[in-house]
């Protein structure tokens, strides 16, 4: 299965460009979801709609930092 943080890092600049932005992340988000266990302080926050800022500092606690870097440039 391909990487979801290396799907929407090669699909941003194509997004950026047709206003595709939102739906690029949000794709992002459902799957890493996905392959997280339910378990995970991550998948929790996801699970809870919190804010994509506080869902990267979340990730960026399990280790997931590639997706926190995404979440991040997403608010930026």
């Amino acid at each position: 299965m391909k990487d979801p943080v290396a799907d929407f890092w090669g699909n941003i600049e194509c997004a950026l460009d047709q206003g595709g932005f939102r739906y690029i992340l949000e794709d992002l988000v459902t799957k890493v979801r996905e392959e997280l266990d339910g378990s995970s302080m991550t998948a929790q926050s996801i699970d809870r709609h919190d804010s994509y800022s506080d869902i990267a500092a979340i990730a960026q606690k399990d280790g997931l930092e590639d997706f926190a870097l995404a979440l991040r440039f997403a608010k930026d």
